[in-house]
């Protein structure tokens, strides 16, 4: 029983403490609000919305004037005693410990300040707005109406020079004279903000027209005077070439001419609505194209004179090449005789003598195109570029095969060389097998003697043919290069053997009295040795030898490489 009292006790006293906490946060909250409201009520907003008095206190600046008044008067004694009673309330509930309640009504009245603060912003940034554009309005005016009567009078001075764009201009000063006389109606009549949008138009469309005054009569005297002289110049320059001779017909130039013509129609009516923009965008191509046109006839002049110059040129090279090819045929049909020449070979011949005759008919053509004028020479001068392309790929391949033919000797004499060298590598190798003193040479090295001096016979001989195939002199004197320079080194080995052999049997022979094996280990290596077998009588040596000399081979082959 005393346990459920104790119970009791403890939760009554929990929402008690509980209770004055949030009643606590909840008389927080009020005191917050209160400051907010009672720091609206004391802002200076009477002294700004007072600001506005000064002005001239009819139309719209009356009428704003009263709306914020109304305003502020509709806050201060309506909305905000409102929200003091809702604060008493929110007081109220937070004693009967009605806390949710307290809560929603805490956000009400918060929502209601916040929407406050955004309407005070909003007038405030009006007032401002009103009495800056008041003030900007009186400081700027006199700066517009300086510049529209200079620029007015700049345009009585330039009327004659602004053919039908004049109206357009007059027309630009009109709306701005209007939009000063509405700026002064407005002003007078209170409408500062308004004002302020007729003064700032003004301006913007000053500032424009300020510039198209400065641009127009510049693209005006473009259109009427500067290209249509070009054009001109063009056409008179055109009508020499053709009098000269010159074939201008492919180049189409005269309905370009004719479009340049009806372009400076367009734009001439587009300059009356003053698009200088788009006039001065669209001049710049017709120049560009105009350029182009120049630049064609230009190099039409210069590739006259560079075909004129080229093909004397080219008709001395044509007989060089002609005069080349022939002493190629010559001197291919001398080496025929002694060298064996592919059917390639005389098929990429007979390949160059066409190229030698095409071109050479190609090269008469383009010198009757140029003599009778019959293409224009730009595109003439392009065959002849191409035409020098493919001399020269005729040039190369003529010097080429002389090469080829010139390297067939040269294999000649390159292949006599090594067999004269590879002859005396061979009586080197007898002669070094002689000073040896050696029994004898193995059968394996006699062998290979004999193929190495087989070797180079077959050589020899092939080397004697008439005609002469070069491909298999090749072939062959490599095998013997190869044959020659492994017997050498064969020799050099055996020799050495002998001689390693030699040592180590007489080296032996100290050891030849302790026992029967070594006596019959050496007397079959001395039989060896006389068979010319001398890898072996090594090897029969060392195995008896050893059980007393270890190491008698690399002693042994120490002083005999010494």
């Amino acid at each position: 029983m005393s346990y459920l009292i104790y119970t009791a006790i403890a939760v009554i006293a929990i929402l008690v403490i509980v209770s004055a906490i949030f009643r606590k946060r909840t008389y927080k909250e009020v005191d917050r609000l209160e400051e907010w409201k009672n720091e609206i009520i004391n802002r200076a907003i009477p002294d700004e919305i007072g600001k506005v008095k000064q002005l001239q206190m009819s139309g719209q600046t009356e009428e704003k004037f009263e709306e914020w008044r109304n305003e502020w008067d509709d806050i201060v004694v309506t909305i905000l005693p409102q929200i003091e009673e809702q604060l008493f309330d929110i007081e109220e509930l937070a004693t009967k410990n009605r806390f949710n309640n307290a809560k929603q009504l805490i956000t009400t009245v918060e929502n209601r300040l916040n929407g406050i603060e955004v309407q005070l912003t909003q007038m405030l940034g009006e007032i401002d707005q009103l009495v800056q554009s008041e003030q900007q309005n009186r400081t700027e005016i006199d700066d517009v109406k300086a510049s529209y009567k200079k620029l007015y009078a700049a345009l009585m001075k330039k009327r004659g020079s602004l053919g039908q764009g004049l109206a357009a201009f007059d027309e630009r000063f009109d709306k701005v004279n209007n939009l000063l006389t509405s700026f002064d109606e407005a002003t007078a009549e209170g409408s500062y903000l308004q004002a302020r949008d007729h003064l700032v138009e003004a301006n913007d469309l000053l500032t424009e027209t300020e510039s198209l005054l400065e641009r127009y009569p510049k693209l005006l005297v473009q259109i009427e005077t500067t290209i249509p002289s070009e054009i001109k110049n063009i056409r008179e320059g055109m009508e020499e070439m053709e009098i000269a001779g010159y074939k201008l017909e492919a180049f189409a130039l005269h309905p370009r001419i004719d479009l340049f013509h009806e372009e400076l129609v367009a734009l001439k009516e587009e300059m009356a609505s003053l698009k200088c923009d788009e006039v001065e965008q669209r001049l710049k191509e017709l120049s560009e194209q105009i350029e182009q046109v120049y630049e064609a006839l230009e190099y039409e002049v210069q590739s006259k004179q560079y075909v004129t110059d080229k093909l004397s040129e080219l008709n001395e090279r044509v007989e060089q090449v002609n005069q080349r090819s022939e002493e190629l045929a010559q001197e291919t049909e001398q080496i025929q005789q002694s060298y064996h020449l592919s059917e390639e070979h005389f098929k990429a011949q007979d390949k160059m003598k066409e190229k030698v005759f095409d071109l050479t008919k190609q090269l008469d053509v383009l010198e009757d195109m140029s003599l009778n004028e019959k293409q224009t020479f730009t595109s003439i001068r392009e065959m002849v570029d191409e035409w020098q392309v493919e001399m020269e790929k005729l040039s190369t391949s003529v010097e080429r095969d002389k090469e080829s033919l010139f390297a067939l000797r040269e294999d000649e004499w390159r292949a006599k060389e090594t067999l004269r060298t590879l002859r005396d590598t061979m009586l080197e190798t007898k002669r070094m097998v002689q000073k040896s003193n050696i029994p004898g040479l193995p059968q394996k090295s006699l062998m290979q003697l004999d193929q190495a001096e087989q070797k180079l016979m077959e050589a020899s001989v092939q080397l004697e043919q008439v005609p002469l195939e070069l491909g298999r002199v090749n072939v062959l004197v490599q095998e013997a290069v190869g044959l020659v320079n492994e017997n050498e080194e064969l020799i050099k080995e055996t020799i050495h053997q002998a001689a390693l052999a030699e040592k180590i049997i007489q080296f032996g022979n100290r050891y030849r009295s302790r026992s029967q094996a070594v006596e019959a280990g050496l007397i079959d290596a001395e039989q060896y040795f006389r068979q010319f077998e001398y890898e072996e009588a090594i090897e029969c040596a060392v195995q008896v030898i050893k059980v007393y000399e270890p190491d008698v081979l690399e002693r042994v082959e120490e002083y005999v490489s010494a």
